[in-house]
């Protein structure tokens, strides 16, 4: 059963990117599965190595085609990327630390990056990449 589905609402237009979104809610499918199988410590460690592979792709991907579409609010979107990373960073702490809370944190943190920066955040450089022709 999934969580959240992909919504046109997180959809930027642009393949590549709304895949890689798409790859992000299938993360948090899985550890929301995970959870309610109470199964979340055996995924958790997957799906933080799996956002930290995520945030290395993804946010090249993204900055780049900011870059390339001369987009004005490149380094304030950059603080978000690395608040995401700094995030993940944690979780890998906690991990090691064997937090046993870890599970639901890092479905809910995925849950509110999903429904604030997938839906407005990223939604802010659409315009840019579209004027620019990036597709």
């Amino acid at each position: 059963m999934a969580f959240i589905v992909w919504d046109e609402v997180y959809s930027t237009g642009i393949q590549s990117i709304d895949d890689q979104h798409k790859h992000l809610i299938s993360l948090l499918n899985r550890m929301f599965e995970a959870l309610l199988q109470k199964r979340g410590k055996e995924e958790v460690s997957y799906v933080i190595e799996e956002m930290n592979r995520y945030a290395e792709y993804h946010f090249q991907t993204e900055e780049s085609l900011m870059e390339r579409a001369g987009y004005s609010d490149l380094a304030e979107h950059r603080i978000f990327h690395d608040a995401f990373i700094s995030k993940v960073n944690d979780f890998l702490f906690k991990y090691n630390q064997n937090d046993e809370a870890l599970s639901a944190e890092v479905t809910i943190f995925l849950t509110n990056w999903l429904n604030e920066h997938l839906s407005t955040i990223d939604q802010k450089y659409v315009p840019a990449l579209q004027n620019a022709n990036i597709s």
